[in-house]
């Protein structure tokens, strides 16, 4: 299914950094996706399973977790952080910053396993300065 991903600070992953990101707390607080009752359903999935995100710049597994609070019909939100970052658009427009707001991403079920960080760490490519 086709939605808007954005993504943002919480508590908890902000919380989580602090204590390590090699730690399971920071992968249970940042690689998670918030949304509605209603988009569970129609993906098909419940709270706690698997959900692949995949956009114009990559893919990443996380888990399905129910938003707080409403969120716009087609929007779901995942924390900053490693995860959310597989999926951003990287260019940042002379402003050094990626654009971490309105991304077009679809999103489905999957059995693929939420990455631990070395795990997610190993999928980025590796930039050498020499």
């Amino acid at each position: 299914m086709n939605f808007i991903l954005n993504t943002g600070r919480t508590v908890w992953q902000g919380a989580s950094m602090e204590l390590g990101k090699d730690i399971q707390y920071y992968v249970e607080s940042a690689a998670i996706c918030y949304m509605n009752e209603d988009q569970l359903n129609a993906v098909g999935v419940k709270v706690g399973d698997s959900v692949k995100i995949a956009s114009d710049y990559g893919s990443v597994v996380v888990k399905a977790v129910l938003a707080k609070e409403e969120q716009p019909e087609d929007m779901v939100y995942v924390p900053m952080g490693p995860w959310a970052n597989k999926v951003i658009r990287p260019t940042t427009d002379s402003t050094a910053t990626p654009s971490f707001k309105n991304i077009p991403i679809t999103l489905e079920a999957t059995d693929e396993p939420v990455l631990d960080m070395p795990s997610l760490m190993a999928t980025y490519n590796k930039v050498h300065n020499f």
